[in-house]
């Protein structure tokens, strides 16, 4: 199903007891409300982790979120990233580069239930089998408040360029709210999902060249390019005026759908948060 079909919201008043039996519904619940987003994994994941704990909180659950920094992030010297295998095999070199990762965690007991549908569709990670996904053990992993949306950073005293996580969040409010970082996320990913559909598998389809595929890829399957070119309306090094103007009528047709998602996310959010 995807966020046009939110034909029903949740019943808090149903919720006010959370019980273990009721794991497998909510994770069920969410993932609902989050699908398609969650399926692009070039990133926002702090979008989608900060829409599950939206969610999470209509319920009145109890709950934090569990980060995780790749050295590249915390480490003057280090420019070792997570190394993510792309589902949707859109991604330029093949695999998805993550800085860092984040998702909603549930504490019962001495039990921690991750939710993270990047992962896993089908039911909840403990924090071991969360972890054995990025496929290395160098990282650092934090626990923080659920209204933390994403971090600071701070540039790098040795290397020019290069910018370090210092161990501060914002929240959703001011320039972040005002800009609707949360709802353009979501409405990215689920772009971007769109175009992989409508745009590169068709293109395949009618056995397309190599070098429309490769434009494709570098325009749908990185998440820096998507941004540029959608969300920011913007040019960089790959995504240059000469590009965009290749391929105008593409851009400028999913230009409108973003904007159309970007409304779609809003209103849910609005009715979650009401």
């Amino acid at each position: 199903m995807k966020p046009n079909q939110h034909s029903k919201m949740l019943n808090v008043s149903e919720s006010k007891a959370f019980i273990q039996p009721s794991i497998d519904g909510l994770f069920t619940e969410i993932k609902y409300y989050l699908y398609p987003s969650y399926r692009y994994l070039q990133g926002n994941c702090h979008c989608n982790a900060h829409l599950s704990s939206l969610l999470l909180k209509k319920r009145e659950i109890p709950h934090k979120k569990i980060w995780v920094f790749a050295p590249c992030r915390y480490s003057e010297s280090s420019n070792e990233v997570f190394r993510i295998q792309d589902p949707n095999h859109i991604a330029p070199r093949g695999y998805i580069r993550w800085g860092y990762h984040v998702a909603p965690l549930i504490q019962i007991g001495a039990q921690e239930l991750i939710f993270d549908f990047n992962f896993s569709e089908y039911a909840p990670l403990s924090r071991e089998e969360w972890l054995a996904h990025l496929n290395t053990q160098a990282y650092r992993c934090i626990v923080e408040a659920p209204e933390n949306f994403l971090f600071y950073s701070s540039p790098s005293l040795k290397k020019p360029g290069k910018s370090l996580f210092n161990g501060d969040f914002y929240s959703v409010e001011g320039d972040c709210l005002e800009n609707k970082w949360l709802e353009k996320g979501l409405a990215v990913n689920e772009t971007a999902l769109l175009m992989h559909e409508e745009v590169i598998k068709r293109a395949l389809k009618n056995h397309a060249g190599a070098s429309l595929i490769n434009d494709y890829k570098f325009l749908i399957g990185s998440i820096n390019n998507f941004e540029c070119v959608f969300r920011d309306r913007s040019f960089n090094k790959r995504m240059t005026p000469e590009f965009q103007e290749k391929h105008y009528d593409l851009i400028h047709y999913y230009r409108g759908i973003f904007e159309d998602n970007v409304e779609k996310w809003s209103k849910l959010i609005k009715e979650i948060t009401e």
